[in-house]
């Protein structure tokens, strides 16, 4: 049989070994956490840096200075949904003034359209 001196010092060395487990596991996790972080502060930069580009691509084709074609069709769709917009918001301007809107209100209830499919990467793009 062993001693209780020996249960003991096994007692202490099986809950150190099992304390530094745990230890290292939480670092593990925070570093995870820490690198996550940095990978969503990263993809906002991103979105935001697409969301920049997208604008001045349409400031060019506001200009007639892009060629892609299918560029010119996403600026010719945010036009496109730029006129609804700007079609909804006057109705909602003609409601509270009280006026009538008939015949006019067939946006309404309708969905807005899903949006469209982006284009497979060209190699060389011209904007």
């Amino acid at each position: 049989m062993s001693e209780p001196q020996d249960l003991g010092g096994k007692a202490i060395n099986l809950a150190q070994s099992v304390l530094k487990r745990g230890v290292q596991a939480a670092k593990q996790q925070a570093r995870v956490v820490m690198l996550q972080n940095k990978i969503n502060r990263l993809r906002e930069r991103k979105n935001r840096l697409f969301l920049q580009m997208g604008q001045k691509v349409f400031a060019l084709f506001q200009k007639d200075l892009v060629k892609n074609a299918d560029l010119r069709l996403m600026c010719q769709e945010i036009r496109a949904v730029d006129g609804e917009i700007g079609s909804l918001e006057e109705q909602i301007e003609q409601l509270r003034r009280g006026q009538s809107i008939v015949g006019r209100e067939e946006g309404v209830g309708s969905d807005v359209p899903e949006e469209s499919a982006a284009p497979e990467e060209e190699e060389n793009p011209e904007v």
